[in-house]
């Protein structure tokens, strides 16, 4: 069989590339080196929940009960999904409000990177290592608070909340 050398190549054949072969391979039949676009969760929400459902914006909305221009800005990237949208998109789709909070702060952070990392990596100096705080030290309510909203699954009342301290 003849050396593969271009990922096509591999594609067609089925191989699987090896970690040790990655710097002989010729990606330029699929790649031009330009950066993806970044992904709103707008996008996301369009066309992993909508789309596949026929819904329109209005019609979610309506089931969200809030502004038509809330949704349609978050649909065009134009808005942030805030907590209050997370929560309302987790009792309608069943899908985490964590879910939609963390695919807005990946967004963020990537668009931010992309705007100012370098700058940011040129101006502050990291503090040296040996002098970082090995933990942050948090109190027990700041705690049990984190501890709460890691446990997506479960609903927390300012009651329950209050019982557990």
């Amino acid at each position: 069989m003849s050396k593969l050398s271009t990922i096509t190549d591999y594609w067609e054949t089925g191989m699987v590339i090896k970690r040790s072969d990655l710097g002989s391979i010729d990606f330029s039949d699929i790649g031009t080196g330009d950066s993806i676009p970044e992904s709103h969760p707008g996008e996301i929400l369009r066309g992993e929940f909508l789309e596949p459902l026929g819904m329109s914006v209005n019609a979610l909305a309506l089931a969200l009960r809030v502004p038509a221009p809330r949704i349609n800005d978050v649909v065009r990237g134009k808005r942030a999904i805030s907590a209050d949208t997370a929560l309302r998109l987790e009792r309608y789709f069943g899908a985490s409000a964590q879910f939609w909070l963390n695919l807005q702060i990946a967004y963020d952070l990537r668009v931010a990177t992309a705007a100012a990392g370098k700058q940011i990596e040129r101006e502050i100096e990291p503090m040296p290592k040996a002098q970082r705080p090995k933990m942050p030290k948090i109190s027990a309510g700041h705690a049990r608070a984190a501890a709460l909203a890691a446990n997506v699954s479960g609903k927390v009342t300012a009651g329950k909340a209050r019982r557990k301290a």
